[in-house]
């Protein structure tokens, strides 16, 4: 079970990410915000391979894993494009949970159709039901909040649309990691994916100009996405190692690392002043049973 505590790493990490992003927010649009964070991100994940002696790694990689890594570097950055363009359209109150049960509702199946035995416990009826009913209580909460009008209260589907494609993304680059990669050091990983993401964002700044907005963005703000960007880096890491070991189960380590969201959630509901706080108690129960299903299956 050492892989649990690399999970809880990547949950500490994860933390600080949202955290510095919300200490990091300027006037910059996202494209610009995106470009900056993923150069900080190859920065911070080229010193943590080169702190653990890991950047010979690269030139062992075979052609097989290159391809792999290009896949999930190409899929990162489709994540992050659609990701800030339905975060741009939607309600901060129903993006956040959308996209934290969208992922662990996606990635959880694709992990049972292509991991079936570790996330099932060995495809026992009882961890099977379990499992399903888990899944069920996630899609639960994603319809819920798309159509609860007090929690998603704009009439923009079309971030629902970007949303779900994001998660889409970012599910398969989870599954690749754990099925594809999971011999290859995962700083190594974090480094070309993210190295292939920053010249994808890079381009992407210099054919719409938004690389100018890059004046907006002070001192201060640059130093507070370093930040975030060496955590994300972090989260990174430790979710890739989590995934490295053979009988580690990427259900449990998925939803280890969203607890982020539910602790953010709950302090949010219970110590501000939050607003629709009976849905979002619902949203995240929703979420919870799910999660502590999926987990229990992976488990007894």
């Amino acid at each position: 079970m050492e892989y649990v505590l690399f999970a809880f790493l990547a949950l500490f990490a994860s933390a600080g990410n949202t955290i510095f992003n919300r200490l990091g927010a300027n006037k910059a649009s996202a494209l610009t915000n995106a470009t900056v964070k993923s150069f900080f991100i190859v920065i911070a994940c080229f010193l943590i391979s080169l702190a653990f002696g890991h950047i010979t790694v690269l030139y062992s990689l075979t052609p097989t894993q290159w391809i792999w890594i290009g896949v999930i570097g190409v899929l990162t950055a489709i994540d992050w494009f659609f990701y800030f363009l339905a975060i741009k359209m939607s309600h901060l109150e129903a993006f956040a949970p959308f996209v934290t049960a969208s992922v662990l509702f996606l990635s959880n199946v694709l992990f049972s159709i292509f991991t079936f035995g570790l996330v099932t416990n060995g495809g026992k009826v009882l961890n099977v039901i379990l499992y399903f009913i888990g899944l069920v209580s996630l899609l639960g909460s994603i319809i819920f909040i798309v159509l609860n009008k007090q929690i998603n209260p704009t009439q923009k589907w079309l971030w629902v649309i970007f949303a779900t494609i994001a998660s889409i993304s970012f599910a398969f680059v989870l599954l690749i990691v754990k099925v594809k990669l999971y011999d290859v050091a995962p700083d190594v990983i974090s480094f070309q994916q993210m190295s292939i993401v920053f010249v994808i964002m890079l381009i992407a700044s210099l054919v719409t100009k938004s690389f100018k907005e890059i004046v907006h963005i002070t001192w201060k703000d640059h130093l507070f996405i370093f930040a975030g960007a060496v955590f994300n880096a972090l989260t990174m890491v430790f979710r890739y190692k989590a995934f490295s070991y053979p009988n580690s189960v990427p259900a449990i380590v998925n939803i280890i690392i969203a607890l982020d969201f539910v602790i953010v959630s709950l302090a949010t509901i219970f110590f501000f002043k939050a607003k629709n706080k009976l849905q979002m108690s619902i949203v995240i129960t929703l979420v919870l049973a799910g999660m502590i299903l999926d987990v229990v299956a992976g488990l007894i």
